[in-house]
């Protein structure tokens, strides 16, 4: 057996069965499949950014601030504001001052911003039903109502 091999047995042996390793090891796999996915039909969009152009697209005409953002997300406001510094780079965010508090940011979405997100909603559905497609209904049951109550549980 290679030294490899034996490694993955034995790590997989002992944490394998763990659900915050699994949990973590699923999202980064479904991560870089919608990432390569992304790539492949020439989107300069990570998956890490989508949550928040869907926080920005769902919210309509209301201009949320980053702080806003970051808590919807429940993520540090530093790594949103690097995403929208991206986002607003590539053309699909626009960063205005709040005309009440200048010290606060509001965040709009661009008419690109709209047509990327709408897009991406479409391919993340097709890779969803890629995967989904392969568990019967029995299973999709159980682990949309698995996943939910486990989020039920730490989310609080």
């Amino acid at each position: 057996m290679t030294l490899a091999k034996d490694l993955g047995q034995k790590f997989m042996g002992r944490i394998g069965s763990q659900a915050i390793f699994m949990i973590s090891h699923v999202s980064h796999i479904m991560a870089n499949k919608a990432n390569r996915e992304l790539a492949r039909l020439g989107f300069s969009l990570q998956i890490e950014q989508v949550p928040v152009l869907f926080v920005i697209y769902f919210a309509a005409d209301d201009l949320l601030s980053q702080q806003e953002i970051a808590n919807m997300l429940q993520k540090d406001k530093s790594g949103i504001q690097r995403s929208i510094r991206t986002l607003e780079r590539d053309g699909y965010l626009r960063v205005v001052s709040d005309s009440v508090d200048r010290r606060k940011n509001l965040i709009r979405l661009t008419p690109a911003g709209r047509m990327i997100i709408e897009q991406v909603i479409q391919i993340l559905e097709t890779l969803d039903h890629e995967v989904m497609s392969q568990l019967s209904q029995e299973e999709r049951d159980a682990f949309l109502a698995t996943t939910q109550k486990i989020i039920t549980l730490i989310g609080k």
